[in-house]
């Protein structure tokens, strides 16, 4: 009887495993993705050149293309890890999102000033 009920439970656990990974959405925060073995951000997020920096590429590039200015999706976010922020913009939206990947384009330290600043419209109020 034990064995039959611990092949169900592997069973069922697996199917489980394969369902989530079919349904597709946002994959949960890596903590690791592109930060120091500590988990904390390579460069200091509040910075105030830092987020300059990661305002002017952000206006440049994500604002012209997809986003627009100051957007409603980061505004007042206060539950946007840092972490994840840096492996959806290196890596993309994958299939849940049209979020295309930039670790082609940007170097990880232009990552890290983008999540800066995306940080920083967290702390702003929503008009």
């Amino acid at each position: 009887m034990r064995p039959l009920f611990l092949t169900f439970t592997f069973a069922a656990g697996t199917a489980l495993l394969v369902a989530g990974a079919l349904a597709g959405g946002s994959p949960p925060p890596d903590p690791a993705a592109g930060a120091s073995p500590a988990g904390v951000p390579p460069i200091d997020l509040t910075d105030p050149a830092r987020i300059s920096a990661g305002k002017s590429r952000f206006d440049s590039t994500c604002a012209a293309f997809c986003h627009g200015h100051a957007p409603p999706l980061f505004v007042g976010r206060q539950d946007l890890l840092p972490e994840y922020a840096f492996r959806m913009i290196s890596d993309g939206g994958g299939s849940a999102t049209p979020m295309p990947p930039w670790e082609d384009v940007f170097t990880k330290e232009e990552i890290w000033e983008l999540v800066a600043y995306l940080k920083f419209l967290g702390t702003q109020k929503p008009e």
